[in-house]
């Protein structure tokens, strides 16, 4: 299988602690990706190949081992559960729902997040305060909501953990990566609590942001 990566997505980091996660790593051959900053208004030129496979151009795309091209970091990660025999990171019965439910606002809590990366590097004197105060607005209460589910979040290292919370352990550490963002922690003591055993596991460890090379 082939992933185009970069250090610095947390979707395509979704991707890369599943497949960690699962014992796939090793069967990935990664593709990085250069990302030139103006990249979040206007069109860049794409890492060879990209826009080929998926023309959304965006990442993580995925090109499996029978040449099927799957785009967005959801898909990608149910192809890769579909490869195991064992407990994988989405539920086969119907606990799936609870956790797609908890998935999908940290999901949207990221998509909030990246949104205003690509506001912050525009122009200053073009850039929308008020954009940017609506994706606060989002991610606070994203945060608010998760830190009322909180108990549905497991650290038990013995097992492997499900993409609802994979995905939330990627928001909070995004949300500590990036200093213009604020910290998660005040009146969430509950999530707090969990990110800070979850952030451990090898899997997070291994997969810290960075910022992605221009060129």
């Amino acid at each position: 299988m082939q992933l185009f990566w970069t250090p610095a997505s947390p979707f395509t980091r979704k991707v890369v602690i599943v497949a960690r996660e699962l014992g796939l790593w090793d069967q990935i051959e990664v593709r990085p990706t250069t990302w030139p900053l103006e990249w979040g208004y206007a069109t860049v030129p794409f890492t060879p190949g990209l826009a080929e496979a998926n023309p959304v151009a965006r990442i993580p795309t995925l090109i499996t081992d029978d040449g099927v091209e799957l785009g967005g970091s959801l898909l990608i990660c149910q192809y890769l559960n579909d490869q195991t025999d064992g407990a994988g990171v989405v539920p086969d019965d119907n606990s799936r729902w609870p956790m797609f439910s908890l998935y999908a606002v940290a999901d949207g809590l990221l998509e909030a997040q990246v949104a205003m990366r690509a506001e912050m590097l525009r122009p200053a004197d073009i850039r929308s305060e008020g954009y940017l105060q609506k994706q606060r607005d989002r991610i606070d209460r994203c945060f608010d909501w998760i830190e009322g589910r909180a108990a549905e979040l497991s650290t038990a290292d013995s097992t492997t953990p499900n993409l609802a919370q994979i995905t939330v352990g990627i928001a909070c550490g995004y949300q500590d990566w990036r200093e213009w963002l604020s910290d998660f922690r005040p009146a969430r003591p509950d999530l707090s609590r969990w990110y800070g055993n979850f952030s451990q596991r090898p899997s997070m460890r291994e997969t810290e942001p960075q910022d992605t090379p221009e060129r």
